[in-house]
């Protein structure tokens, strides 16, 4: 898997060039999420307030996908990552202002407008990537990108955390804004299309190009496809839980920006690690029985580790836990977000993975909000349970429901 990793990065320059703009946006974000979730409960003394954070980064992303998948499956890619990078500067730049006045509307209001933002970037490339890699290099590539996710979040909670403790977080909000417009100078730099139809009017013209085609008839048509666009729900059901690690850190081990970089480091340790697992279970080129059996685990995997979480009195006991919860989530997100890719022409991919994505963090955004409110009416504990039992039951239903397709072929029905 490493050997053709570094092979498919080395020989193909229109990737690295997303990739490396990936790895750099992803770094930001994660020095200023430890920054923002500290800076909320420092300033309202509430166990859940990271968590509501949290629930207004993701939920909005849900609202703004169908207008960015339209505009995937319509115009230029590439543009549209470039024009969410740079109108990402000034919104990261914001939230130094939160910092500096401790004010929990603006860190609110800049961190819904970061994450819409994400909506435009985040499905966008995950649409395009199958245009800037050869068929048999997809799931490497795809396997690279979920692994990074976790990379950055080694490298971006730990430094976030120690930049937030011994430089104050005005600079990890100032990492934070410039990595956006250093992602968009790189990605400024992709030669190859990533997209495969006109986009624009007089090109549309010219080729006679038609609109594109709908999406719900090709889900309707293709039953595999509709139930991986449902496989991110479980884990993202129980992902609220992560909304509630400051809280508990705070709580059970009077932790402060460390530990929570610590423990988010272990968050990326198992996100980094689940890809290539994922990989290498499944094998170069998937076939579905093998994409819905790892899923079906990984969720599982998900909601037995959180369920743990809250009865281990150490540190160590918990970054161990929180790491092979995720090490569960990047196995599933990677193969889910392969079978989409594969199995979806480009002119629909777009509207595919926007669809994939928004679904994921409606979940997440709604079990952030379930976890606050379950933390303050009982106790964090309590909400961790809750929401790792409906992980638990998600992720048994939606193998009941695919297991005819995962018994029956190693390829669509």
């Amino acid at each position: 898997m490493f050997a053709e990793a570094i092979a498919v990065f080395r020989r193909n320059p229109d990737f690295r060039r997303l990739f490396i703009a990936a790895l750099i946006s992803m770094l930001g974000d994660w020095f200023s999420f430890v920054a923002v979730a500290s800076l909320l409960t420092e300033i309202t003394h509430r166990a859940s307030t990271a968590a509501f954070a949290y629930a207004a980064m993701v939920l909005p992303i849900f609202l703004a996908t169908p207008i960015a998948g339209n505009l995937a499956d319509r115009f230029d890619r590439r543009r549209i990552m470039l024009l969410a990078d740079v109108l990402r500067v000034p919104l990261a730049l914001s939230l130094i202002g939160a910092a500096y006045w401790h004010s929990v509307p603006l860190a609110i209001a800049a961190t819904i407008a970061l994450g819409v933002g994400a909506a435009f970037s985040d499905p966008v490339a995950s649409a395009a990537l199958p245009n800037l890699v050869a068929d048999e290099d997809l799931t490497t590539a795809q396997a690279m990108f979920a692994g990074s996710w976790g990379a950055m979040l080694i490298v971006g909670a730990g430094l976030g955390g120690l930049t937030a403790a011994y430089l104050g977080r005005t600079a990890a909000f100032a990492i934070d804004a410039a990595s956006f417009a250093i992602s968009a100078a790189v990605l400024w730099r992709i030669r190859r299309p990533m997209q495969t139809f006109a986009t624009t009017t007089a090109a549309r013209a010219a080729t006679s190009t038609a609109p594109p085609p709908p999406l719900w008839p090709h889900l309707r048509q293709s039953p595999i496809t509709l139930r991986l666009l449902l496989a991110k729900v479980g884990v993202s059901s129980a992902n609220g839980t992560v909304g509630l690690l400051p809280g508990l850190i705070v709580a059970r081990l009077a932790g402060g920006d460390r530990a929570l970089g610590l423990v988010l480091a272990a968050r990326g340790l198992g996100a980094m690690c689940g890809p290539p697992l994922a990989r290498r279970l499944a094998g170069r080129t998937p076939s579905v029985r093998g994409i819905l059996w790892v899923c079906g685990i990984s969720t599982m995997t998900y909601a037995a580790a959180y369920a743990l979480v809250p009865s281990v009195p150490w540190l160590i006991g918990i970054v161990a836990l929180v790491a092979v919860a995720h090490l569960g989530g990047g196995a599933q997100w990677t193969l889910s977000s392969y079978g989409l890719q594969s199995r979806t022409p480009d002119e629909l991919r777009g509207r595919v993975m926007s669809l994939d994505y928004g679904l994921a963090t409606l979940a997440i955004g709604s079990s952030a909000v379930v976890a606050g409110v379950i933390a303050d009416a009982t106790s964090v504990a309590t909400a961790m349970h809750a929401l790792s039992a409906v992980a638990a039951l998600y992720g048994i239903a939606w193998a009941v429901a695919v297991w005819p397709w995962a018994r029956a072929s190693s390829s669509d029905t």
